[in-house]
């Protein structure tokens, strides 16, 4: 790492500094700590429906339990995140989930324990939706912040990957699904929270007065192109007041709250057009859908790439590509021969996930230093709003319809009406 001194004292580094990319590291491990926790329920499932005797909406009453913190704790924990810093801010929303895990042998043996516990595992990720991701972001200057951020959003999977992976062998062990689950819950929050609090530094305490990393990084010369200043003019709200009154941080959410309805939509209507519209049986759907993950999963750094290096660091034109891209695909998707429909999905699933890689850069690249907590706490609420509403909405759809045809179009409809939420955004 190359370091010359300016008058200011103020270090400017001529490449993204290494730190940078560990501060990334430990983030992303923090972020997979929830979706861990999160996922137990849809992995223990089965024995917990056999164990307690409930339906299949019941279960999932107890994934809707964590989703409605985790969709409106944000709001409320970027102003907190403003307020006490990242690390005190990481650390309770991580002792959500300990304390939320470690009682599950002990209240967790009913429904309605259970069901408290979950709605203190979705205030953990709520938490970290606010305040982690966007941290992370400053770290990086803005030629570098959207393939750093698509990362940490194309590898939060993983998490999921881990419980489905961990958890049968915990069972294997002779462990109950409640002690596992405690388990599998608490220990990486441990871990994981003492590596945040003893290796990762506040960057705003770290470099007061500083907005981000792109102060400290000298701009990029000779064969790459300098990044973009188009924007740098524009408005930024200091405050949670401001930021409800900015039109591009609405013009952002709404995007992001479009993008949600895409992608939990699809998975929700997805494979019901599959297999009652399509005639595939649930095993062939099943595997179809899931050779998408690989393109999700690289969709995001992807993304970020095309906005660092195509754009210049500009957020909006990627965001309009993948919007529109994903939505024209997802309304010609009805009449998409069986023969390419595993590779049209993949593509579709790759275009669709493209935001990825600028998501968690609209809050710093949009607000000032001290509202960057509070930008992407709002953000997160009113897209995840999108992610509760596309489940309900997208089944009265089929209901009325008798065919999820009807369902896929409309994820279609608000994709391509996205295109113009990116545009406003002037990000």
């Amino acid at each position: 790492m190359t370091v010359t001194t300016v008058p200011d004292s103020r270090a400017i580094y001529t490449r993204t500094p290494t730190y940078s990319w560990w501060v990334l590291l430990v983030s992303l491990l923090c972020f997979m700590t929830c979706f861990i926790g999160l996922n137990t329920v849809a992995v223990f499932g089965t024995v917990i429906q056999d164990d307690w005797g409930i339906s299949a909406t019941q279960l999932s009453l107890l994934t809707t339990a964590s989703m409605v913190t985790f969709c409106v704790v944000p709001v409320f924990a970027g102003r907190w995140a403003s307020r006490i810093g990242v690390k005190k801010i990481v650390v309770i929303g991580l002792l959500f989930n300990v304390v939320a895990g470690a009682l599950i042998p002990v209240i967790g043996q009913s429904y309605a324990g259970l069901f408290v516990l979950r709605v203190l595992l979705g205030c953990c990720g709520g938490v970290m939706n606010a305040s982690l991701a966007t941290h992370a972001s400053l770290w990086f200057p803005k030629n570098r912040r959207g393939f750093a951020t698509g990362l940490l959003m194309g590898f939060l999977g993983v998490g999921f990957s881990i419980t489905s992976f961990a958890g049968p062998l915990l069972l294997d062990t002779g462990m109950s699904w409640e002690t596992a689950s405690a388990w599998l819950t608490v220990v990486p929050s441990i871990l994981c929270g003492a590596l945040f609090v003893l290796t990762v530094k506040d960057f705003h305490k770290m470099r007061p007065g500083v907005a981000s990393m792109d102060a400290l990084v000298a701009d990029p010369r000779g064969t790459q192109r300098p990044h973009s200043t188009r924007f740098d003019a524009l408005a930024k709200p200091a405050s949670l007041a401001e930021a409800l009154r900015s039109s591009r941080v609405w013009w952002a959410s709404l995007y992001g709250a479009g993008t949600a309805v895409t992608l939990y939509g699809l998975a929700y209507a997805l494979p019901l057009f599959l297999e009652q519209d399509r005639g595939l049986s649930l095993l062939e759907a099943s595997a179809m859908i899931g050779l998408t993950f690989m393109f999700k999963l690289v969709a995001a750094p992807i993304g970020g790439l095309m906005s660092d290096r195509l754009f210049r660091g500009e957020r909006f034109q990627t965001n309009m590509i993948g919007a529109g891209l994903a939505g024209a695909m997802v309304i010609i998707l009805p009449g998409v021969p069986s023969g390419t429909l595993t590779v049209y999905l993949c593509v579709m699933f790759l275009a669709a996930s493209l935001y990825g890689g600028t998501y968690w850069a609209w809050a710093a690249e949009l607000s000032q230093p001290q509202a960057n907590y509070q930008t992407s706490g709002l953000i997160v609420t009113v897209s995840n709003v999108g992610a509760v509403l596309a489940a309900p909405v997208l089944g009265l759809i089929i209901d009325a319809t008798g065919s999820a045809t009807w369902a896929i179009v409309t994820i279609g409809v608000v994709g391509v009406l996205s295109i113009e939420c990116a545009r406003r955004s002037r990000l």
